[in-house]
């Protein structure tokens, strides 16, 4: 008899403590836009880090630029963020498309230089940057974001490419 309340509490016990780790791990955020960022497009808008939409900036750069990725027939969504000469644009690549993902990083690098050469472009087709750009993306559409803060973030993604190179 004894053993057998042993043996029950013991169990209640490991389901609490299962139950527990299963809450502790859950995501924090809402992640609405995030969680299926990886599977359908997302297709959002540019953002200035300093102006924030589109709309105020040089007759439309950063939307020049999008629409520049965006007509490349092997990439199926863009983001763009734009602060001061730099400007993140991150991709992602067709499902078949993405054996050759170097090659079309390299023409979509050289179609961007070409038609904005008073830019530096960080081009990347990686998923993490992807979604820290959507992210601060996000992030800057909030009304009074502190511009000292996005400037922090888009430089913490500026180093998450240069650790892929």
């Amino acid at each position: 008899m004894f053993r057998k309340r042993k043996y029950v509490y013991r169990s209640w016990m490991l389901l609490l403590v299962a139950l527990c780790m299963l809450t502790a791990c859950s995501s924090q955020g809402d992640g609405k836009t995030e969680n299926l960022a990886l599977i359908k497009r997302t297709n959002p808008k540019p953002m200035d880090i300093i102006n924030g939409m589109d709309e105020e900036d040089e007759k439309g750069l950063i939307s020049k630029v999008k629409e520049t990725v965006a007509n490349e027939d092997t990439i199926y969504d863009v983001i763009v963020v734009k602060n001061e000469k730099k400007i993140i644009v991150a991709y992602k690549v067709k499902h078949l498309q993405r054996f050759h993902m170097k090659k079309i990083e390299k023409n979509v690098t050289q179609h961007l230089e070409e038609r904005f050469p008073k830019y530096d472009f960080i081009v990347s087709s990686d998923y993490k940057i992807f979604l820290e750009s959507l992210r601060l993306n996000e992030f800057l559409k909030k009304e009074n974001v502190p511009e000292k803060k996005a400037r922090k973030k888009f430089k913490e993604i500026e180093e998450l490419q240069k650790e892929l190179i």
